[in-house]
């Protein structure tokens, strides 16, 4: 089980995912938050290490953990408040170690300041970090994600590149077109929309966030928007009333 502290770093880091894990029954709740506390010690790495080699200690570290839980089980798992409820569910629901271990690697690179060369590029790195990501959540609620779901997780990571742009212009987005990202989070959004009709309920806990991204994207591309200097954002009432929408539609 999460220690409450824990649980409050995921409300206060990842609000967006933490509002859509508390539409899941008790169990699925618990297994989403862990999930999500598990990547905030990954997506967190850059921000405390001062040289790239420093975070792939750190991230090394997580492969070991993750290497110790499909090898060895539970009782193996070097002891953290993360790390122990992560093995136990990672085991129970039975999550590939391929989505583990790609995961890993896709935060990863956030260490390396080589910019994106092409949009394409970005649509990878969003893929294996907020695609997988999903994917991990959707298998975590019971239910086999397809190709709709790494999609919208997809169109998630690149609307966060989007918003994000004032801090990532001058580094790994610095050979990339504003527009083409926007762009391609409307691209992605729009494919997983199409796909995610036949998700079950049961799982629409797994990809609900993904239903801010029209409203996000809106505010992104407005004209009186200037990318490099503005911040996006909507209040959580709005967000509790578009997540409340997707769930009853059955789709983001």
């Amino acid at each position: 089980m999460l220690p409450d502290t824990v649980i409050a770093n995921v409300k206060s880091v990842d609000p967006d995912r933490y509002r859509s894990a508390m539409i899941a029954p008790k169990e699925g709740r618990a297994d989403l938050l862990t999930l999500y506390a598990f990547h905030a010690e990954l997506a967190k790495v850059p921000e405390l290490v001062s040289e790239p080699m420093i975070g792939q200690i750190r991230y090394q570290w997580w492969r070991d953990c993750v290497d110790e839980v499909y090898s060895a089980g539970v009782k193996a798992v070097r002891k953290h408040e993360v790390s122990t409820p992560l093995a136990e569910m990672l085991l129970r629901v039975d999550m590939p170690r391929f989505w583990v271990d790609r995961l890993i690697d896709g935060r990863a690179r956030d260490l390396d300041p080589e910019p994106f060369k092409t949009v394409d590029v970005a649509r990878d790195y969003a893929a294996q970090t907020s695609g997988v990501l999903m994917q991990m959540a959707v298998k975590c609620l019971g239910t086999e994600p397809d190709e709709a779901v790494l999609r919208a997780g997809e169109a998630w990571g690149l609307t966060g590149l989007a918003r994000a742009w004032g801090y990532y212009k001058d580094g790994i987005l610095s050979e990339l077109d504003y527009d083409q990202i926007c762009e391609a989070a409307r691209d992605a959004h729009k494919d997983a929309k199409a796909g995610l009709k036949t998700l079950p309920a049961s799982a629409f806990p797994g990809v609900a966030y993904a239903a801010l991204v029209p409203k996000f994207l809106a505010k992104l591309t407005h004209s009186g928007h200037d990318p490099a200097t503005d911040t996006v954002n909507y209040g959580p009432l709005s967000k509790r009333l578009t997540l409340m929408g997707a769930v009853m539609r059955g789709n983001i």
